[in-house]
């Protein structure tokens, strides 16, 4: 089930630190650890916090969750990490961040029961986050920005509605089902060099 809510505030910083306060873990899969963002998340989330670079098998940033889950005693996790305008600098679409975070919450999930996934509803990791509960069917909590804002790649924040975000959500959801059923990965970006490990 998901549950998308919107803080009274606007911008990002107070439904940041609300998401990294209101869960056992806070799990940040980047490329870029040194974005405002990812510092502010981080700081938010102290102790309770891990870091997964992308450049990791999507598997074994799993088995590193699932590590870090039971050390903290850990049902509730929030996903955060980049927006896809910092990620397609890397290589990375959103389906193809799609793929690799439901891959590794997958395993950790097999390993150690996750009760609720939360993210900020942010492009990129956050919204992998929400598509890869939906998909595994873990109870999900979008807390985004007041207005359900979002920062597309051409980093213009926009509003949204809810109807259209659970659309976008659903039309990630038959994105990842076609990745998984299909034997070749997710379509990256043309013209770059990184290599994803799935």
């Amino acid at each position: 089930m998901l549950t998308l809510k919107q803080h009274p505030i606007p911008g990002y910083r107070a439904r940041t630190l609300v998401n990294a306060e209101s869960a056992d873990l806070t799990v940040a899969f980047a490329s870029d650890f040194g974005t405002a963002g990812e510092r502010l998340t981080h700081k938010a989330a102290g102790k309770r916090y891990i870091a997964i670079p992308l450049t990791t098998p999507a598997e074994e940033a799993g088995m590193i969750l699932a590590a870090s889950l039971r050390k903290h005693g850990a049902s509730t996790l929030n996903v955060a990490g980049n927006g896809i305008y910092t990620l397609s600098q890397h290589g990375w679409t959103q389906e193809s961040v799609n793929l690799w975070i439901y891959l590794a919450v997958r395993a950790a999930c097999q390993a150690v029961p996750i009760q609720l996934m939360r993210s900020g509803g942010q492009t990129g990791a956050d919204l992998a986050g929400l598509v890869a509960a939906c998909e595994l069917s873990i109870p999900a909590l979008g807390y985004f920005p007041k207005g359900f804002l979002q920062r597309g790649l051409d980093q213009v924040d926009r509003a949204r509605t809810p109807f259209e975000i659970q659309q976008q959500i659903d039309g990630y959801l038959v994105s990842l089902r076609n990745d998984l059923c299909s034997t070749t990965q997710p379509h990256r970006k043309l013209g770059t060099q990184s290599t994803f490990n799935f």
